[in-house]
């Protein structure tokens, strides 16, 4: 599998928001497993861009 900086993994995400393309569409495209992406999607949703930086760790901050 391919290696992914930040900025690609953005981007892929952002082609998704768009809602011109579907998530196997683009996963196909960058050859990744579309459980990938939905992931990547997932994490950026939740926790923003730096959620895609690798290794991210969630801190609980209180």
């Amino acid at each position: 599998m391919p290696t992914f900086n930040i900025e690609q993994k953005i981007e892929s995400v952002v082609r998704y928001q768009q809602g011109t393309e579907e998530v196997k569409s683009i996963a196909k495209s960058i050859r990744v497993h579309h459980t990938v992406l939905l992931n990547w999607i997932k994490q950026y949703e939740h926790h923003g861009g730096n959620a895609l930086k690798s290794p991210y760790i969630l801190h609980n901050t209180v």
